[in-house]
């Protein structure tokens, strides 16, 4: 029983860190997307972001559904 509780703790903790590097790759993608030269590029790293936040939430309802 313990070792099940261990492993739902890690694995909360990975999904927390997955998340977390979510969050900061969206941050440099917002960084890129005020320097991009053209609106193509803007609107590719825009639909990147939207495709890291997909991925993000994912992540997160996973750690809801194992609290």
């Amino acid at each position: 029983m313990e070792q099940a509780w261990v492993d739902d703790w890690e694995e909360a903790l990975f999904l927390l860190n997955e998340m977390e590097r979510c969050q900061e790759i969206a941050r440099e993608l917002e960084e890129l997307e005020r320097e991009a030269p053209t609106p193509a590029l803007r609107e590719e790293v825009r639909q990147m972001k939207q495709q890291v936040e997909a991925i993000r939430r994912v992540f997160e309802r996973q750690v809801s559904s194992s609290a």
